[in-house]
């Protein structure tokens, strides 16, 4: 049995990736997205522990939905999973704008990931409408 494997030139140099998944744009969007919040959360405190972890989640849940769209078959579930994703992505602006206002979150930050999280949305809708899967590096 062959495996498929997808290089990311333009990402990782020199890494090698066992699932298709992992060289989708959408995918490594999502993955810098879930490390920026990851990152940010951390640095929240205690007293904020809810809106930290929900923020994770949300973030770790978006790069979990792409992986499994991409390998569903038939279409209509790609596009259901990629339609959850999305999802997650609606459900991380509010909180990422609680942070803000609780001034957890400096306002460039929130900006841009905002700006990312707009992105992130319109590369999924892509998706769902059945726009072309390409490994990062290869277009787009």
């Amino acid at each position: 049995m062959k495996r498929l494997c997808v290089r990311l030139s333009a990402v990782e140099e020199g890494i090698v990736m066992a699932f298709a998944f992992e060289g989708l744009n959408v995918y490594q969007l999502a993955l810098k997205i879930a490390e920026t919040i990851s990152g940010m959360a951390a640095a929240f405190g205690k007293g904020h522990y809810i809106l930290a972890d929900e923020l994770r989640r949300g973030g770790y849940r978006i790069c979990q939905q792409i992986a499994e769209g991409a390998g569903r078959w038939p279409r209509a579930e790609q596009r259901e999973a990629y339609s959850v994703a999305r999802g997650f992505v609606l459900q991380i602006v509010p909180l990422l704008e609680l942070a803000r206002r609780a001034s957890l979150v400096p306002t460039e930050m929130h900006e841009s990931l905002k700006n990312e999280l707009d992105t992130l949305s319109r590369m999924l809708i892509g998706l769902m409408r059945g726009g072309e899967q390409r490994p990062a590096g290869e277009g787009n």
